[in-house]
């Protein structure tokens, strides 16, 4: 069974439409709701990758806990995650800035600063000390 190519005109359509609902501002706000409530839940996982999960208890001959590596992979893909509604987030207010001259997005383009800030700290072992 071969598939057959979508045609350009359809394609077309497909990025306008995309196009036209990035731009609604009820998707913007959604997203920047959504990118909010994402960055509250990535700073609640934070020990799991953090000091607490990497120095053990305190306890002498304390290490770290065995699951270690399943929690640096549910951070990592929370952290990812977050980083896309996020820039879903900020695209879609940019959009709609060009369009009607609203306001820059402080409060979005910030968080999304702090997320890729997380980011780098967390490829970097940063987040472990």
């Amino acid at each position: 069974m071969k598939k057959e190519p979508i045609p350009q005109d359809v394609r077309r359509l497909v990025a306008a439409d995309f196009r036209r609902w990035a731009r609604a501002p009820v998707m913007g706000q959604v997203l920047s709701i959504l990118f909010g409530l994402l960055f509250l839940f990535q700073c609640m996982i934070l020990p799991l990758v953090g000091k607490a999960a990497m120095g053990g208890s305190g306890s002498p001959g304390a290490g770290p806990a065995d699951t270690v590596w399943k929690n640096q992979v549910f951070f990592f893909s929370m952290l990812f995650l977050t980083l896309a509604v996020g820039a879903g987030a900020f695209y879609s207010k940019w959009v709609r800035r060009k369009i009607d001259g609203t306001p820059f997005p402080i409060a979005t383009a910030s968080l999304l600063a702090l997320n890729l800030a997380m980011l780098l700290a967390f490829a970097a072992g940063l987040l472990g000390i």
